[in-house]
């Protein structure tokens, strides 16, 4: 069973999608950007600024799901400027400060006007029971 992750204070979808979904002990979040979900602007015009707002809006939602930054296992990283690169991975360092960082592809992307980066993420909710094989948790 699919279920939708919401909560007052979370992002809300700007289009037809959802903003996370829950199935099974997998959480999917669609991409988020450096929207303060009070106001629906940007936070600033500064990628650092935008980078540390995704993770608050992405923690929002991981939360909901009984999960949080430590239970993701993959991230989809769009900048509009990969000029802008080692600005963006000094923030996002500081979001995940443990020895294992979740896996990560990073992408040059055309983005919403102002718009510096966007972050989807896939999480797994605590107490799944590992695949066969595969290292329990972290």
């Amino acid at each position: 069973m699919t279920e939708l992750i919401t909560r007052p204070g979370a992002p809300v979808a700007a289009g037809p999608y959802s903003p996370g979904l829950l199935t099974g002990d997998w959480i999917f979040l669609s991409g988020q950007g450096g929207f303060d979900p009070g106001t629906g602007e940007l936070v600033s015009d500064n990628i650092a600024d935008q980078t540390a707002q995704v993770f608050r809006n992405i923690g929002v939602l991981l939360r909901a799901a009984g999960a949080s930054l430590d239970d993701v296992v993959s991230c989809l990283v769009h900048l509009s400027d990969l000029g802008q690169f080692a600005e963006f991975n000094a923030s996002y360092a500081k979001q995940f400060p443990g020895p294992v960082k979740p896996a990560r592809t990073t992408v040059g992307s055309s983005l919403v006007a102002g718009m510096r980066v966007e972050v989807t993420v896939v999480a797994r909710r605590p107490g799944g029971t590992p695949s066969a094989g595969a290292p329990a948790g972290r």
